[in-house]
């Protein structure tokens, strides 16, 4: 049923939002999108949700992107919020943005630091919180009008908060137009395209919506005219059914005096396609002059104009002004006040009028309004991104104090977590920068703002920046930041030319800058290939440097990941070592980019399976959802997946590697694609989900070409493992092959980065060509050992076991077994048992057989692999055997998200605590904490403490001590994102 409304035919779209809010209310938010053309009707639609969500019953934010400050960071977010965060009401404030929301306080304050754009991700974090925290309150609207001219970091905030929206009572309403191309283009269509996106298409009206709503304007204008149908029929064809042409067409003809006959349809057709235009264009000849002085002040600065402030534009004195605001408003140039108040803000009824109003000036005469306006803000004490934001409508003018102003515009979107604002206000500095020293200022800001999120345009302007760089250290840090772009964009010799120069012209003394370098010097054949010549310059250069005697500064520590990271990659069990030598230097902490310098270190750990790899990578993330980056809280999260994935913890790595995805996504950064993409794809064939492994694979190409990089061999052997699970041996094999071949001719030799052996002998074995799957099993067995790590060790040992068969393969399922039995390595012990299960019924050993098989099973379904239960329950069976049901009781039936609640329910924390821990709302928290009582038949914390310290010497020490309360207090885990919907 329609709901009623003044708006013509737009029920459905009035009904979607009314079920929509009615959603929000209950706690299931969403996001609706309403797209079309300028004048379709979409701000009057946005309009209606202060009738569909009453301010009684929800809290309604309103904001509405502009043209003029679409650079202005987090401006959308800023309209949204800072009426709710009012500095005269000190308690409400203080209550929003406590906790986690603290952490978006930046965006609303004063700015300080100048680094804090490297915090980007801890501001969007902390508005998310703060979206939590208002949302407890009562159900919440975010209304967006123009959203194609919002801020990039305002589009990456409504991104990051649109998948955790089922499960707030908090909804978005936006309206965008789809022809006007915004700067942040990729952002709305990863908005838009998103599932829980609902799309609104508003259509034109109909001839006889149209016919009405032209009765109704002349009607306002001259009461009782007689309207002839060929003249109504004209007013539809010429606007299309547009409701704001409609309008402005029949304003227009009322102004000249055209009457509503058949007669004058032809004017109506000559009219209709520019009428907003031919409308402005008319009252702007006949307005009073101090009228028009007003209504170009406002078309200049903007959205909301404070009275005085236009008035002090436009040369006029507030009396006049006052004046001038009720002309405006009379003939619907400017919207009507909200409430009563001759010096309420100043806004245009819709911004198509305001964009001709600004077009009906000359180039000069805007230029001079613009300037004008910036000194007027100076001078007003406002804050410098709202003075660059005229800025960047001037030509360039080579004036000093232009250049302070956007430079101060740059550090104050950096403090608030918008690199991209800050780049924009830096390109338009360039244009003021009149001396050497400025330009290098401004070049080298720009140079490492745009580093992580446009690679290429980062090292244009820090090529330029070099040679203007004179200070030895000054050009040693330049070098070293257009080095690492330079390799992003395989560009390696130029990449090794920049850093060879930069540490041949440092000054005696200087150890620190020199390591550095070497370290970057040094990373070359980690990530790119390079010419054997200079890949065994490299190497000795590795070689020579394991010998020194470091420092530990930071960057001998620098250096160190880098040459464990080369260790690893050989097999060098020196490797972890020298790894957890180099995390102990807190600074490491602070480096920011896709390979960081700690995330080889982390690396070098997982691949060592060494605990203090995943505690290291697990204190990163929390960190950075505290203080980090998107890029720092990507790299984390990679890395934190591959080592669930390396413990079996399937749900927990999924949701990392889901998380460090959409960071991608949001941001731009492409530096873990093909890390991330076959990661993700392990995980999914581990479940059984093979073509979204296809999709993740295909994702980590970025293109349809192969890239030329040293780490294409880890997307060739997850191809080749898809190949094999897909029945197509024969193709598997080759990609295996081509994967070793590539990993060898970077050096590699541990099967601990890439067990291409194994998985080549995995695929002659269903090619009955077990005789030459053996060699090659042997051989990962042997470097397997010289390694160290017991999970290529298990691997190694259980496909040797597979393809030698008999009783010595059963020899080698048994090594493999005992090997993996007590490590945290669940799935490959789950994997190894299954087998070791097989070979013992085969051999007839049915008792044994069942019970290897049932333990099996119960690991492979802890591990959530069902493909791997499948095959163990298909062994059971055969061996006489009866597989245990998949829902345990007591402690074992819990799934992995509920037991970790309860953990930290046991120890003591509130619900609160434990979703700002967990990073999930505390609705989450209840309906885990409610369904853990339910299958434990208990009521109270305290019987749930008493049900998990009993069940702890039941599991493994690896559950055990995921499990522990002192761990889930750090809040260092997440694995509730998956089933929650609620993922960092």
């Amino acid at each position: 049923m329609e709901r009623t409304s003044a708006l013509r035919e737009r029920g459905a779209e009035i009904n979607a939002l009314t079920s929509l809010v009615g959603q929000t209310r209950t706690g299931r938010g969403g996001f609706v999108a309403v797209e079309g053309p300028a004048g379709i009707g979409k701000s009057s639609l946005l309009a209606e949700m202060r009738v569909i969500a009453p301010p009684s019953a929800f809290c309604v934010a309103t904001a509405r992107g502009s043209e003029l400050e679409h650079a202005f960071s987090f401006g959308i977010i800023r309209q949204l919020f800072e009426p709710l965060l009012a500095p005269d009401m000190p308690e409400r404030r203080q209550r929003l943005l406590s906790g986690p929301a603290g952490q978006a306080a930046p965006v609303f304050g004063p700015v300080t630091a100048d680094g804090a754009g490297e915090h980007d991700f801890a501001i969007r974090h902390g508005l998310l919180w703060l979206s939590c925290n208002l949302c407890e309150q009562q159900p919440v609207v975010l209304v967006v009008d123009d959203l194609h001219w919002a801020d990039a970091a305002s589009l990456r905030f409504l991104a990051y908060l649109q998948p955790r929206l089922e499960h707030l009572r908090l909804c978005v309403v936006a309206a965008l137009r789809p022809d006007d191309p915004p700067a942040g283009r990729h952002l709305l269509d990863q908005i838009m395209a998103d599932s829980s996106c609902r799309l609104l298409h508003p259509k034109a009206l109909s001839p006889t919506a149209a016919y009405s709503l032209v009765r109704t304007e002349f009607a306002k204008a001259s009461p009782g005219t007689e309207m002839d149908g060929d003249f109504l029929s004209a007013c539809h064809s010429a606007t299309g059914g547009n409701p704001l042409l409609l309008k402005e067409t029949v304003a227009t003809l009322v102004a000249e005096h055209v009457a509503p006959r058949a007669a004058n349809a032809g004017q109506v057709t000559t009219l209709g396609p520019r009428a907003v235009a031919r409308w402005v264009s008319l009252w702007i000849e006949r307005l009073p002059v101090q009228a028009l002085a007003l209504a170009l002040a406002v078309a200049v600065l903007g959205e909301d104009v404070p009275l005085d402030r236009a008035a002090a534009l436009a040369d006029l004195p507030l009396s006049a002004a006052v004046r001038a605001k009720a002309d405006l408003q009379r003939i619907e140039l400017l919207r009507a006040d909200p409430e009563p108040s001759p010096f309420a803000p100043l806004g245009y009824t819709h911004p198509v009028v305001q964009s001709a109003v600004y077009q009906s000036m000359a180039p000069e005469q805007a230029w001079s309004a613009h300037r004008r306006a910036a000194d007027l803000l100076c001078r007003a004490g406002t804050e410098a991104e709202k003075v660059a934001a005229h800025l960047l409508r001037l030509p360039p003018a080579g004036e000093p104090h232009l250049l302070a102003a956007l430079l101060q515009a740059a550090r104050d979107a950096r403090s608030r977590g918008s690199p991209q604002a800050a780049a924009t206000y830096l390109e338009r500095g360039l244009g003021e920068a009149s001396t050497s020293d400025e330009r290098l200022e401004v070049l080298h800001r720009l140079g490492c703002t745009l580093q992580l999120t446009d690679t290429d345009a980062s090292v244009r302007y820090l090529k330029e920046a070099l040679p203007l760089a004179h200070d030895a250290r000054r050009r040693a840090a330049t070098a070293s930041m257009l080095g690492r772009g330079l390799l992003l964009s395989q560009c390696i010799p130029e990449a090794l030319d920049v850093w060879r120069l930069a540490l041949a012209e440092l000054p005696p003394g200087e150890q620190d800058l020199a390591a550095t370098l070497q370290a970057d010097i040094l990373s070359i054949p980690l990530f790119e290939p390079a010419a054997p010549e200079l890949r065994q310059d490299i190497l000795r250069e590795v070689g020579r440097q394991r010998l020194r005697r470091p420092a530990r500064t930071l960057g001998d520590n620098l250096l160190d990941c880098v040459i464990a990271a080369h260790d690893t990659v050989v097999g060098d069990p020196r490797a972890a070592p020298r790894a957890l030598r180099a995390l102990q230097d807190e600074e490491l902490f602070q480096q920011t980019g896709g390979a960081t310098p700690a995330a080889l270190a982390w690396w070098v750990l997982i691949c060592a399976d060494r605990p203090e790899g995943f505690t290291s990578v697990d204190r990163a993330v929390t960190e950075a959802f505290a203080r980090g980056s998107t890029s720092s809280l990507t790299s984390a999260l990679t890395y934190r997946a591959m080592a669930w994935l390396c413990r079996g913890r399937l749900s927990e790595a999924e949701a990392d590697a889901r998380d460090a995805f959409q960071a991608t996504q949001t941001a731009g950064i492409s530096l873990h694609r093909l890390v991330l993409g076959p990661l993700l794809a392990d995980i999914l064939m581990e479940q059984g989900r093979l073509e979204e492994a296809d999709s993740a694979l295909d994702w980590s190409l970025g293109g349809d070409t192969l890239p030329l990089t040293g780490l294409i061999y880890h997307l060739l052997l997850r191809r080749a493992r898809l190949m094999r699970l897909q029945g197509e041996p024969g193709k598997a094999l080759e990609a295996a092959l081509a994967a070793g071949e590539t990993f060898m001719a970077a050096g590699g030799q541990n099967p601990s980065v890439l067990p291409w052996q194994s998985e080549a002998a995995l695929c002659l074995h269903l090619l009955d060509r077990d005789e030459e799957a053996q060699p090659l099993a042997v051989e990962e067995l042997r470097l397997a050992r010289d390694w160290g790590a017991p999970l290529a060790r298990g691997r190694a040992l259980r496909v040797a076991g597979l393809v030698h068969g008999g009783e010595a393969g059963t020899d080698f399922l048994q090594q493999a077994v005992r090997r993996l039995q007590s490590t945290p390595a669940r799935l490959e012990y789950a994997k190894a048992a299954a087998e070791y299960g097989a070979a013992l019924r085969r051999a007839g050993r049915r008792t044994q057989a069942r019970t290897v098989l049932a333990e099996a099973v119960d690991v492979a379904r802890r591990c959530g692999a069902p493909p791997l239960v499948q095959q163990i329950s298909s062994e059971l069976k055969a061996g006489g055997g009866r597989p245990r049901s998949p829902f345990g009781t007591g402690v074992e039936s819990l799934t992995a998200s509920e037991r970790r609640v309860a953990g930290m329910a046991a120890a003591g924390l509130s619900n609160r605590e434990i979703a700002q821990a967990l990073f999930v709302t505390s609705k989450t928290v209840e309906a885990h904490l409610a369904s853990s009582y339910r299958k434990l038949g208990i009521g109270n914390r305290r019987q749930l403490a008493q049900q998990l310290h009993a069940s702890t010497g039941t599991g493994s020490a690896e559950e055990t001590h995921d499990a522990s309360p002192h761990m889930n207090s750090e809040g260092r885990t997440a694995p509730e994102h998956a089933e929650a919907g609620f993922a960092p």
